[in-house]
């Protein structure tokens, strides 16, 4: 995709960073820009069930309809992207995955997304609920350090950049990163290359570096997913039908 060569990218991760919603952690120092949709870091919107208020699923700002990053995502090109992606998801799925029984019911998940997860809280019309632009031009802006993606179903990370030395993506058996065990994989660092997997399951990170190492992450966050399997898109209509308000709000 010519957006996406060597002489391009580095446009486009401006263009998408410039549409993306801004986080950062005290752990994960790398500058992430979020697009489509999350049910943490907030304590509003909520919902009201048997008297136990719980936290609504949104949008991130920039997200929301009429926003730009909801437009930057709903584009021709990004949509070209995240189907080219979502076949390589579902060829590993169906042919490469070693664990077929994790396989079918990763699958089964991937249609249950798209069939209960309304479009505005997914990336357009793909399976992803959420998607994370991280790193920018130099190392110094900061660091990804061990860690598990608890929260997805499943993970993939589009690398993209100009790395003289480093910059590899490790795997290692251990399970927690203050005792991470042993190295039991590495991809090298290559411009274009798409990694699929379950992270949540793999204690992984990246090693030293010089260059550029930027990369997007596509997702399907479970805890969005579970949401709607319990309790259906009643509550989360409310919220979509006033606008999308911020602020203390709780639907009943």
């Amino acid at each position: 995709m010519e957006y996406f060569s060597g002489s391009s990218f580095q446009q486009t991760l401006l263009k998408l960073i410039s549409c993306g919603e801004y986080n950062k952690t005290k752990k994960r120092t790398v500058p992430m820009y979020c697009f489509g949709s999350t049910i943490m870091c907030t304590r509003f919107p909520k919902f009201s069930i048997d008297g136990v208020q719980k936290i609504l699923p949104r949008p991130y700002f920039t997200s929301k309809p009429t926003q730009k990053g909801y437009k930057l995502i709903r584009s021709n090109w990004m949509q070209d992207f995240f189907e080219e992606v979502e076949n390589h998801v579902l060829h590993y799925l169906h042919k490469i995955c070693d664990d077929q029984k994790l396989a079918k019911v990763t699958l089964f998940q991937l249609a249950l997304t798209r069939k209960i997860i309304p479009e505005c809280l997914r990336l357009g019309n793909s399976f992803f609920t959420h998607m994370s632009v991280f790193g920018t031009i130099n190392k110094k802006d900061g660091v990804m350090p061990l860690h598990f993606d608890e929260r997805d179903i499943i993970s993939c990370i589009f690398h993209l950049g100009k790395v003289t030395m480093g910059g590899g993506t490790q795997y290692f058996d251990g399970d927690k990163p203050e005792d991470p065990g042993e190295k039991v994989y590495s991809v090298p660092f290559r411009h274009g290359t798409l990694q699929i997997g379950f992270f949540n399951k793999v204690l992984h990170g990246i090693e030293d570096w010089e260059g550029q190492r930027c990369g997007i992450q596509m997702n399907i966050k479970k805890d969005v997913l579970q949401h709607f399997v319990t309790y259906g898109t009643v509550h989360y209509d409310k919220f979509r039908l006033t606008g999308y308000p911020q602020g203390p709000i709780i639907y009943f």
